[in-house]
């Protein structure tokens, strides 16, 4: 009854007085919200309860025993994350900003000493300008701290796939070295088989030299893919949050979820509805809007004025200034939030379709690869191996065929680290991973409380 018949004044008082209240009860759980909205994307735990002295630590259900996957590599980030945590930040200065917009301004206490006919007199001055703007600065401050939270649940989707793509990269460097150590062994036998047969005359001491050259070369080709684990292994672990000298991690492959079946339509469709950033740019027109209104009504700045036997009102009158300054900076600015949130909304179909055609085309190539293409390399380097130690041909078949081998193991497995990138790049385009998006009705998803 006091919302739809009291005077907005009167509706401010009411916020102001029990504002505290409701504060000391919200701010307890100011990063539920963020939490709840990461958890529901990318489906892993977030503790944001953790302290800067706190050491990395592995969250409940990881095991690392067996390798860590691209999934607990994101667990294992967002549980430690400092980065994630320093985006905080701008959620507790939205509950501040929330906090104050609860609370008028302070009553002004004036003592007017006895001069000439004039008593001594008390003036108390109490700002009613806001307690009636009360309910929209409310609003506005709500509406930005909602945009806030999408803002950092956005910015926990991106950690995600950051730490994907870096898993993606660390697993490429350990698959390279195994098929660079595979590479090295091969050219060392064919560089024995090649020394072998010069001893006995059949080929030319040039061959047996570029054979052992050959061999030398993919030696250090596989020593330099060792370093690049190392290297790609101390990029993760700082996005993990781990710190260096804990127990050495290894790579576990995950298995890509295919989004062939979805059409590209229907992939924006799930990213214009899901994606938090494009959310946040929507709260953040209606804030600006409310704006505009505020600085309309700071046009009047009323006042009540009263002593123990009087009372009256106190008004200023907008004739030289109609606040124009700050009405122009609020429509400005919601122009350009508006405009923010057009540019986001092309950007992101922009994004999805171009993930969306990576990771067709790098389906395509990796089932052409492991399939066809690699098979057949190998077939042609064994019957060319067979042939030259028969002495049906000359070593530069063998050469060509262990080229061509070499070429597509590597480009097999880079094919599907190219897989496992645009995957990272769709779910991060269309807002979560597809399984853990929420449902959403025909007004959008309610941000989390």
């Amino acid at each position: 009854m006091l919302r739809r018949q009291s005077p907005q004044w009167v509706r401010g008082f009411a916020l102001a007085a029990g504002g505290s209240l409701v504060l000391g009860c919200a701010t307890t759980h100011s990063t539920d919200g963020v939490a709840r909205g990461i958890e529901d994307r990318v489906r892993v735990p977030v503790d944001f309860a953790r302290t800067p002295s706190d050491p990395g630590a592995i969250p409940s259900g990881v095991q690392i025993d067996d390798g860590v996957s691209a999934d607990e590599a994101v667990a294992i980030a967002l549980w430690n994350s400092p980065t994630l945590r320093v985006d905080l930040a701008r959620l507790t200065a939205a509950d501040a900003d929330l906090s104050q917009a609860r609370r008028p301004s302070n009553p002004t206490l004036r003592f007017l000493f006895p001069s000439g006919p004039q008593q001594l007199s008390v003036l108390l001055t109490w700002p009613l300008e806001t307690l009636v703007t009360m309910p929209r600065r409310i609003r506005v401050a709500r509406t930005t701290r909602q945009s806030t939270i999408w803002s950092i649940v956005q910015s926990g989707l991106d950690l995600s796939r950051d730490v994907r793509l870096a898993h993606v990269d660390w697993s490429l460097a350990c698959d390279r070295a195994v098929v660079r150590d595979a590479i090295a062994s091969q050219w060392r036998e064919i560089a024995g088989m090649t020394a072998a047969r010069a001893a006995a005359g059949d080929v030319a001491l040039r061959d047996a030299r570029g054979a052992e050259a050959d061999a030398r070369v993919a030696d250090d080709e596989a020593a330099r893919a060792r370093d690049d684990i190392t290297v790609a292994r101390a990029r993760m672990t700082v996005l993990l949050g781990w710190g260096q000298g804990r127990a050495e991690l290894r790579p576990q492959v995950d298995h890509v979820l295919s989004n062939r079946a979805v059409d590209l339509d229907g992939l924006t469709s799930i990213a214009i509805e899901q994606r938090p950033d494009l959310r946040a740019a929507a709260l953040a027109i209606e804030a600006a809007g409310a704006r505009v209104g505020l600085e309309r009504a700071a046009v009047f700045t009323l006042a009540g004025v009263g002593t123990s036997l009087t009372g009256g009102v106190q008004a200023e009158l907008p004739i030289a200034s109609q606040n124009q300054g700050g009405i122009g900076r609020a429509r400005a600015q919601l122009e350009a939030a508006t405009w923010r949130y057009r540019e986001l909304r092309e950007r992101i179909a922009g994004e999805v379709a171009q993930a969306h055609a990576q990771l067709a085309r790098a389906e395509r190539s990796t089932v052409a690869y492991r399939e066809m293409i690699v098979d057949a390399r190998n077939r042609d380097l064994v019957a060319a191996t067979a042939q030259y130690e028969l002495g049906d041909s000359d070593y530069g078949e063998v050469l060509l065929s262990a080229q061509r081998l070499e070429l597509a193991r590597l480009r097999e497995v880079e094919i599907a680290a190219d897989e496992r990138r645009a995957a990272a790049e769709l779910e991060r385009a269309i807002g979560g991973r597809r399984a853990a998006l929420p449902k959403t009705t025909a007004r959008g998803i309610e941000a989390p409380r």
